[in-house]
């Protein structure tokens, strides 16, 4: 499996893992279409934290993203803290995420989370957030959209520091035989202008849109805002993770 094979199945990824299968037709019937779960998840989401409905739907699919950097890298890449917080709630649902990693990108995406802030942790958690932007510009080519990437918990004065590696990861493959760090980046899989509309285009907002996803009414949540609260799947900021492991946030 080659970097688009990852990423098609990470696009066809409703998030049906989290519905029971006897209420799978309660839940097409509330949210319609072929992405009814990820609707209901993006609505849980919505009710837990305020973002809004819309900026739920689009930071779920900037999740997408981030798991598949995860899988590909070869560094620890670390999450935004509004990807963190999409990362929570995923994986609250247990046996659902595990069924995610088993069967749908075949990699165990763990989550460590940092138990004590210490400088030298802290500044590497700087360099990786940094390097997973740099990535992500790479993989997909175009910036990622501020207002989900751009907050981030650490010192935005530090990440400009180099003096910490990122280059910590030494797992690059599913398996022995499928590595996906060898391949070009992703963006080259796809002709001519077709990656923005392929990475972000329809329902979510193209791959090049600006940073204020809101849609105009300043009195909803959509543009994003605290991603903190909420019960215990909030988070108050971004972790680090591969397939071998996570840390860094809460």
């Amino acid at each position: 499996m080659n970097k688009k094979d990852l990423w098609l199945k990470l696009r066809a990824y409703h998030f049906d893992h989290l519905v029971p299968a006897n209420l799978w037709q309660k839940v097409t019937a509330a949210f319609g279409g072929a992405d009814a779960f990820s609707k209901a998840f993006a609505s849980k989401i919505d009710r837990k934290h305020g973002w809004g409905n819309k900026f739920a739907l689009k930071a779920i699919s900037e999740y997408k993203k981030f798991v598949y950097l995860g899988v590909v890298s070869d560094f620890h890449v670390t999450p935004s803290k509004i990807i963190d917080v999409v990362w929570h709630e995923h994986i609250l649902f247990t046996s659902a995420y595990r069924q995610f990693c088993d069967q749908v990108i075949c990699y165990q995406f763990d989550h460590h989370p940092e138990l004590i802030p210490m400088a030298d942790e802290t500044g590497r958690f700087n360099a990786q957030y940094e390097d997973t932007i740099e990535f992500y510009i790479s993989e997909f080519g175009f910036i990622p959209p501020p207002a989900i990437w751009g907050e981030t918990k650490f010192d935005k004065e530090k990440l400009k520091d180099k003096n910490y590696s990122s280059r910590e990861k030494t797992v690059y493959a599913i398996d022995s035989s499928n590595t996906y760090y060898a391949d070009d980046s992703l963006s080259t899989y796809f002709d001519g202008g077709s990656a923005a509309t392929e990475f972000g285009g329809g329902d979510f907002g193209g791959g090049g849109a600006s940073g204020d996803w809101s849609d105009g009414n300043t009195s909803d949540s959509d543009s994003g805002g605290d991603s903190s609260g909420g019960d215990s799947g909030g988070s108050d900021g971004g972790s680090s993770c591969s397939g071998s492991g996570c840390g860094g946030g809460d």
